[in-house]
Order: C-alpha cells, then structure tokens, then sequence
C-alpha cells in the first residue's frame, strides 16, 4: 500500500528547517544591532551642513533592518551576510594590517572592537545549513 504523505523534502530538517534557539538566536542579534547602532540615529539627525554623512546613512538603514530582523530573522539572512562580508574585509584590508603596522588612527582600536566583535557573533548564529541549502544549492532563478 503507497503512502498518500509527500515525501520529505532535502531543504528541511525534521518540522522546521531552523531551531527555534537559532531563530532566538537571530533575533537577540537583532536587539543588540538596535542598541548598539542607536547612537548613529543621534548623528543622522544632528550633523555638521556640509558632512558627506554616506557612512552615518549606511549604518542608520543598518538600524532599521535591524527591526525587520527581530521579525523576520530567515528572510534577513542576507543582510548579516552583507553585515559579515564588509566587516570581514575592513579587518583584513585595513584594521589588522593598521594594528600590525602600529600606524593606525587613535579610533583603531575602538574601531576593532567595533568592527571585528560582530563578525564572530554572526558565525556563531548565523544557520549556516540553511545559508548552504538556501543560496549555495538552490538553482538559480531565471535570467529571461
């Protein structure tokens, strides 16, 4: 006798594809990205009149995907890839090789911390599984 039940599918694990710790996870992330970035809000508001203010801004919609994230915490996994993917390269091309060199600015190392602090969290969350079945595996979506 055939079995009416679909058979399982290779992108889930058990009931749900990520655990819900990871999903907790995620969010407290989240939290932390809007306490931590709160003091950019300050700076977006009240600035100097001729201040270029592109990494103020940047970080300012970095605040407010922070929000989306405590929601929505599978759907905002690229933005802590993008969060990973800057953050890593800044430490590689411009905070580790100021620190080694000993010529950095007087922020360099409130700048590592900073800077280079987020990324190890991210590994640590981030449902690398999920990130593996979801943007390595999956076809891509159609060109025409």
């Amino acid at each position: 006798m055939e079995s009416t039940a679909a058979a399982p599918s290779i992108w889930k694990r058990g009931d749900q594809e990520v655990s819900l710790a990871r999903l907790y996870a995620m969010r407290a992330v989240g939290l932390l990205g809007i306490y931590g970035l709160l003091p950019t809000i300050g700076r977006l508001v009240e600035h100097a009149p001729t201040e270029r203010g592109m990494l103020t801004a940047m970080v300012s919609g970095l605040w407010v995907m922070a929000f989306l994230i405590v929601r929505y915490p599978l759907k905002l996994v690229p933005l802590f890839l993008f969060e990973l993917a800057w953050k890593l390269l800044w430490l590689i091309f411009f905070g580790l090789p100021q620190w080694r060199s000993g010529v950095g600015s007087p922020s360099l190392a409130e700048d590592l911390w900073s800077i280079g602090a987020f990324p190890i969290v991210v590994v640590l969350v981030m449902p690398w599984g999920y990130v593996w079945r979801h943007y390595v595996l999956a076809p891509s979506e159609r060109w025409r």
